[in-house]
């Protein structure tokens, strides 16, 4: 059998076909994924977002239980980070470091320490701005 250019064209259309269907479906895959990571990660950033406030608000009055309530969700943060990827998990991760930053002024604090309120405002503003991120993505 003699093969023809035309005698290929019907195969590398079929082939032309399949290529670009495997392209969508890793599309689809992909969507879905970054889809389930920001709902992760978007649940994640609403349930602790305003307990970091109140936390850092007790720096100064109780900084024991505020380093508690900040290291906790700190935890939080690292948990939900730790199903996802991309994007949504580096987002998460910048925001859970920030907290571990928050929680370390008030252990320092706890133990005597003057508050550093330049670290405290640096490391609020690093989990508003990983908090944006994960918002902006999503």
């Amino acid at each position: 059998m003699v093969l023809t250019r035309w005698s290929l064209l019907p195969a590398v259309a079929i082939l032309m076909v399949v290529g670009a269907g495997c392209s969508d479906i890793k599309d689809a895959a992909t969507d879905t994924a970054n889809g389930a990571a920001c709902s992760v990660a978007q649940k994640a950033v609403d349930g602790v977002s305003g307990q970091v406030d109140n936390a850092i608000d007790e720096i100064g009055a109780d900084p024991a239980a505020a380093r508690k309530k900040l290291a906790g969700l700190r935890d939080v943060l690292d948990k939900a980070s730790s199903g996802i990827s991309g994007d949504a998990k580096d987002a998460l991760s910048d925001a859970a470091d920030a907290l571990g930053r928050l929680a370390s002024e008030a252990g320092d604090a706890a133990k005597g320490a003057d508050v550093d309120t330049s670290a405290v405002d640096d490391a609020k503003d690093a989990f508003g701005d990983a908090v944006d991120g994960v918002r902006d993505f999503c």
